[in-house]
């Protein structure tokens, strides 16, 4: 019989904290390591990234990224299944719609712009419940960190290791580090192409403006006394104002124009700072900046990346608030609740359910894989039934209704009875022929009419078209033929 070995316990404390790492300053409060902040702020701090989100491209991007979390739905799931875990988890659903959630989660959400970003509570007491009124959310400048990681607020009283903060007041998030409280900013990327677009485009506006006003070039003789030499000064600055001027005889004024050749242009280089900027935030670049035919599927290929970037930003999100505010608002109104509910974001596209559902089809409806009752509701974010409510109810033995010109037989006169025959008897009976399974098969993948729109616009250049304009001809000369027979029989 062996020997069981006893093990030792888990280790729980952390072991690499912050005082030991050599990098850091001894002392109470803990300064940002961003390496950009430290050598472009001078003196800004975290001010500097306002000019990043100053940029039009760059706050377009990062408003799309924000917005793309904060303008999907949520739902509050209960920490345990049972009546009690019903009533919280239905409690705080409806604090986190009665307050500014929507606005505060898209403040929030700068902190992947600035590494981190702070939300102040403002808590109050609502039919003996204490609820959020609102979320009022803070530049980052105005915190900093010990080095135990709390939250301080930068005072004029106390400027540069802050005062504390309240507990169960402020919501603080946090992106791109766990170890670092100030986070890791994305503008620690995107400083730099913002800052080479934006010197850019100074330079290229100095190049229209001489571009469209030519440089005056004043040229005088040998010997010209300061006199003249002033006057020839006073009359190229002419050029830019007057409409006509003088200069004294022997004395000549030319212009100088600006010109640039070949590809490399200002207005390129801006393209290029825009692409880098693009993808640092949303992963790629073409559905923000590919336009023209033929792009619809590489577009939709970049759409899937970012919408791995919408998912982990709400997870994050998700997180932060079960952590702080979730919490809070259940600790105030409920005593002794251990499973908390959890606040979450539902971020899967229609498209991906559309082909989960198909898949959920084959494996129980022809498979006959068993399926929880709850795992329809869950996976499809549906609302469970309520009792007494009334349910719809699948629909057996279903088939495609046909249409009244289907049900009724046509009838024809004996001369567009030819007609029909003749149509009947050409190879070009079916004008598409060939080009159904690709046509059919187009629409069937779409999952909105106007993809499907855009896909068949695509495909249109690679249509068999001979078979229908040879169609087109036989049916004009059949018809010219039987319209000359009908005359000739008296019809």
């Amino acid at each position: 019989m062996s020997e069981t070995k006893q093990q030792a316990p888990p280790i729980a404390d952390e072991i690499a904290v912050i005082t030991k790492d050599v990098d850091i300053t001894a002392g109470f409060f803990l300064d940002n390591p961003d390496p950009t902040l430290l050598t472009e702020s001078k003196g800004k701090g975290l001010k500097l990234y306002d000019e990043v989100d100053r940029d039009a491209h760059s706050g377009s991007v990062l408003q799309t990224r924000y917005l793309a979390v904060a303008g999907e739905k949520w739902e509050v799931k209960p920490g345990v299944d049972d009546t009690k875990g019903q009533k919280i988890a239905a409690f705080v659903s409806k604090s986190l719609k009665n307050c500014n959630l929507l606005q505060a989660v898209q403040e929030l959400l700068q902190g992947i712009l600035y590494g981190f970003y702070v939300g102040e509570i403002i808590w109050q007491e609502k039919d003996k419940q204490i609820v959020p009124a609102r979320i009022l959310v803070k530049h980052p400048r105005r915190f900093g960190f010990s080095q135990a990681r709390e939250l301080r607020m930068l005072t004029k009283v106390a400027p540069r290791e802050g005062e504390a903060v309240p507990e169960r007041k402020f919501i603080v998030f946090s992106y791109g580090a766990s170890d670092n409280p100030y986070g890791k900013a994305l503008g620690q990327r995107l400083w730099w192409p913002v800052w080479f677009k934006k010197h850019g485009i100074k330079f290229w506006l100095v190049f229209l403006e001489k571009f469209g006003m030519p440089t005056g070039v004043g040229k005088y003789k040998s010997g010209a006394t300061p006199e003249e030499k002033t006057t020839l000064k006073e009359a190229v600055d002419a050029i830019h104002s007057e409409t006509g001027l003088i200069i004294p005889d022997g004395m000549i004024i030319e212009l100088l124009e600006a010109s640039r050749s070949g590809t490399v242009t200002y207005e390129s280089m801006c393209d290029y700072m825009d692409r880098q900027i693009s993808k640092a935030v949303l992963g790629q670049t073409l559905t923000t900046e590919v336009s023209g035919g033929g792009s619809y599927a590489a577009s939709q290929t970049h759409d899937e990346v970012r919408q791995d970037i919408k998912e982990a930003d709400a997870g994050m999100m998700a997180e932060c608030l079960n952590e702080t505010l979730v919490k809070w608002l259940v600790d105030y109104n409920f005593a002794g609740v251990k499973d908390y509910p959890k606040f979450g974001y539902v971020t899967e596209k229609e498209s991906v359910l559309k082909e989960l559902a198909e898949r959920d089809e084959i494996l129980v409806a022809r498979v006959g894989v068993k399926v929880d009752d709850g795992y329809w509701y869950d996976k499809y974010n549906l609302p469970v039934p309520k009792g007494g409510a009334e349910v719809v109810t699948p629909i057996t033995g279903y088939q495609q209704p046909q249409f009244a010109e289907q049900q009724t037989k046509k009838t024809y006169s004996p001369a567009q009875q030819a007609l029909e025959d003749l149509a009947a008897a050409s190879t070009a009976a079916d004008p598409l022929a060939g080009n159904e399974k690709q046509l059919v098969q187009i629409v069937r993948e779409a999952s909105s009419y106007e993809e499907a729109m855009t896909k068949l616009l695509d495909f249109y250049p690679q249509l068999d078209v001979a078979s229908l304009q040879d169609g087109l001809e036989n049916a004009m000369v059949n018809g010219q033929l039987l319209g000359r027979r009908m005359v000739q029989d008296g019809n």
